[in-house]
């Protein structure tokens, strides 16, 4: 029912649809044979390495198995929609080396790698299934927005970071797995041996880094989705992008928080991830303001939700196109693309009294009760600060009003000890209050959300 919408949205009746499904399937028919290879290349793979692990073998041959039965349904253009099987095995793939501890590094690796590139020959190259390589016509740039949030000059940055994240957790997974005896950490020494190592991690089923690793890569595969005007034409794919990055954001600053908490010790590369992860954050929480304007306006209109949500469209009065960049000048597009986020003075105030925070306990040492309000406390206005920088969520700021409250009573509690760390509380407190009421300059516009911007 969904598809059929899709092909009167488009304009085409059944036979023309169904037509041309068929002639874009030739032209992809390339990306059928290439996951059928990668598929012979899994089953074959444990004949010529040695996997040590019987689970994985048999992980990896029924994967290979399933994806040639699903490319050859698939094969026949009627059924391209099940292409989506084999972007869920390629899922399964990125799971089963963590899942089952892989003893091998080899089988970690190649196991990764095919997966991705699943998912890259299945969704990525083809573009979503069942479209006949269509987008439903409509604007690039929401209306009475200054620019577009989903454009790919918006999009690299996020991207860019995602890799980052995978690289270095991947680095961290090959030792808590046991491929390296070592992690070198670039600031805290054997800090990062002792995070990896720690009960706090073991308590996991799996490796924490590697799940980590995992939602990266799903973030920049995700990234890669969709065209220039996503928010519009495929509104699951923002929702699906947001849902991974903002929870994975959240569980990096707790286990951030909980490092010297519990475990009493940093993890250099965890914090580059956590940063990199706020940084995230705000560069992707614009795309799903657009898309729940679109479908908000898309339901008063009266038009089929669920068919709007996972097919796109267009409503009454959306028009907008984006610019074209191919004369600008590389300062032009690097300011492009961090459009809607601003560093106003009373930001950055507090996202430096939050680092402050987070390292006053080894400058100014007291009890072991106020270092852990100072690492809470510190983590928190971080992140907060951080999400304030994306002028869509610039009202989050006030969170950091509570959380001065909350340092001027916690410091009053368990710092009457030390004058030192008394001061450096209610200091703190104070800045913080005065630094959270401020707004600071709001550059660009978001139509009707710019009244929800205090």
């Amino acid at each position: 029912m969904i598809i059929q919408d899709f092909q009167e949205a488009v304009g085409k009746s059944a036979q023309q649809f169904l037509h041309e499904i068929r002639f874009y399937h030739y032209k992809t028919l390339w990306t059928y044979i290439a996951n059928g290879i990668l598929a012979i290349w899994l089953i074959s793979q444990p004949f010529l390495l040695d996997y040590q692990s019987a689970a994985l073998v048999k992980s990896d041959i029924l994967s290979g198995v399933a994806i040639i039965f699903v490319e050859m349904i698939a094969f026949n253009p009627r059924f391209g929609l099940l292409r989506w099987g084999a972007a869920i095995v390629a899922f399964w793939l990125l799971f089963a080396p963590l899942i089952f501890w892989s003893p091998t590094a080899t089988t970690y690796l190649v196991d990764t790698l095919i997966a991705c590139l699943l998912i890259a020959f299945a969704i990525l190259i083809p573009g979503l299934p069942g479209r006949a390589g269509h987008d439903l016509p409509g604007p690039d740039k929401p209306p009475s927005w200054s620019y577009n949030p989903s454009s790919w000059i918006r999009r690299w940055l996020g991207i860019a970071l995602a890799l980052l994240g995978f690289f270095l957790s991947r680095y961290l997974a090959a030792h808590q797995l046991g491929y390296i005896p070592h992690v070198w950490d670039p600031f805290f020494g054997d800090g990062s041996d002792r995070v990896t190592e720690s009960p706090l991690s073991k308590s996991f089923p799996i490796s924490d880094a590697g799940f980590g690793a995992v939602a990266y890569i799903l973030e920049v595969l995700i990234g890669f989705m969709g065209s220039r005007a996503r928010w519009r034409t495929a509104p699951f794919i923002v929702v699906s992008f947001v849902l991974l990055v903002i929870p994975l954001g959240a569980t990096s600053i707790l286990l951030v928080i909980m490092q010297p908490v519990v475990v009493g010790a940093w993890c250099g590369f965890c914090l580059i991830n956590a940063a990199a992860l706020l940084i995230s954050v705000p560069l992707a929480v614009h795309e799903s303001i657009a898309v729940g304007q679109f479908l908000i306006l898309a339901y008063q209109q009266k038009k089929k939700f669920w068919s709007f949500f996972w097919l796109g469209g267009n409503v009454l009065g959306y028009e907008g196109k984006d610019p074209d960049r191919r004369h600008w000048s590389i300062r032009q597009r690097w300011a492009a693309s961090y459009q809607g986020i601003s560093l106003p003075w009373p930001i950055v105030l507090q996202a430096m009294i939050g680092v402050w925070l987070m390292a006053r306990p080894t400058i100014l040492p007291f009890t072991t009760e106020s270092a852990n309000c100072d690492y809470w406390m510190g983590a928190i206005i971080v992140t907060v600060a951080a999400v304030a920088t994306a002028e869509v969520t610039r009202t989050a700021r006030f969170v950091n009003i509570l959380a001065g409250i909350a340092i001027l009573i916690l410091n009053l509690i368990f710092s009457s000890g030390s004058t030192a760390v008394l001061i450096s509380g209610l200091a703190s407190a104070a800045l913080l209050i005065i630094a959270s009421l401020p707004k600071g300059a709001i550059i660009e516009r978001y139509a009707s959300w710019d009244r929800w911007i205090k």
